[in-house]
């Protein structure tokens, strides 16, 4: 079973940064930092996300990168600014997790408590449907460029055709690859990349960067022929 990611921040910059692209990466908007108002005055926090009534409206993430659990008090603190601004959940991510105390006070409250590990399990199922989504989303031009029907081969040169023939059959491969992707891809598909794929956001990155390149390469190759714009409207 492959990972989501290797990624570990190493400082509380990185934490939050990461926080936020993750965020991101799974269909959200987040800004990190991010000043809001609260019925205290303006207020800084490290993280805001916005969930479009999923999570909540507005989501606010707290990072800590300390060398020791976070304490009860920080979760008191925490739950008020979470409640004078409005926001419909709190998240304290933890680079060493929480005193027992924490645990507590958070139970039974709008505030969840992760380390960085447990912060990527709660948001696996949300970022792998985005990261396919996007994946397919990218790769639609390769079902046009890989079927020798929907291009206009006769007007290629002899040596731009043999050209087509010798990239198509492992783009058209990469296309169907992609259509079919689910959480056991990488065992089933490991073959096709190299010792650097070995993680899920591993195999995302690989395959997107090989679809652009692959895009990139068919519209050089097409350039000044004609391929109805229609065709690649979905």
């Amino acid at each position: 079973m492959y990972s989501m990611t290797n990624r570990k921040p190493k400082t509380w910059i990185e934490l939050q940064d990461m926080v936020a692209h993750y965020f991101n990466y799974s269909g959200y908007q987040a800004i990190s930092p991010y000043k809001i108002e609260t019925v205290r005055g303006e207020v800084e926090v490290d993280v805001f996300v916005k969930a479009d009534n999923e999570l909540g409206n507005r989501v606010i993430c707290e990072c800590k990168f300390w060398n020791t659990p976070i304490p009860q008090e920080k979760i008191h603190a925490f739950r008020t600014v979470v409640a004078d601004s409005g926001a419909s959940l709190g998240i304290i991510i933890s680079k060493l997790g929480f005193q027992e105390g924490a645990i507590l006070a958070a139970d039974k409250s709008n505030i969840k408590l992760f380390t960085w590990e447990q912060f990527l399990e709660y948001l696996f199922e949300k970022w792998f449907a985005y990261r396919k989504k996007r994946l397919k989303n990218i790769s639609k031009p390769l079902s046009v460029y890989t079927d020798p029907y929907d291009i206009p081969a006769e007007l290629l040169s002899k040596t731009q055709l043999e050209e087509y023939k010798k990239t198509v059959v492992k783009n058209a491969s990469l296309h169907i690859m992609i259509s079919n992707v689910d959480e056991n891809f990488l065992s089933n598909y490991k073959e096709t990349f190299d010792d650097s794929v070995t993680t899920i956001e591993d195999f995302f990155n690989n395959a997107e960067q090989r679809v652009e390149d692959a895009i990139i390469y068919y519209k050089d190759l097409f350039k000044g022929i004609e391929i109805p714009e229609w065709k690649f409207e979905w």
